[in-house]
C-alpha cells in the first residue's frame, strides 16, 4: 500500500485537486484522501493542507512529494 499512496499523493501534487487525483488514479475521492490521511498518519507529519478543498502542501508534503518522485 505504501507505493500505492505515494503514487497517489504524486497525482494530488500534479492535478492539485482530489477529485481529479482520484479520478487519475481510477479510485474514488474518499478512498484517495483516505490513503493520504494514513500515509500521514504513517509518517508522523501533515502533509496536505486541507479546507473546504485542496490548499496545497505543508513544507514537510513538498520534500515527501520529491522524494515519491524519486522512488
Amino acid at each position: 500500500m505504501f507505493f500505492r499512496q505515494l503514487q497517489y499523493l504524486i497525482a494530488l501534487s500534479e492535478e492539485e485537486h482530489f477529485g481529479r487525483a482520484a479520478t487519475r488514479c481510477h479510485v474514488s475521492q474518499p478512498s484517495l484522501s483516505s490513503a493520504v490521511k494514513q500515509l500521514e498518519l504513517s509518517l508522523g507529519v501533515p502533509i496536505v493542507l486541507r479546507g473546504r478543498r485542496f490548499l496545497g502542501f505543508t513544507k514537510e508534503g513538498l520534500r515527501v512529494i520529491e522524494w515519491a518522485r524519486r522512488v
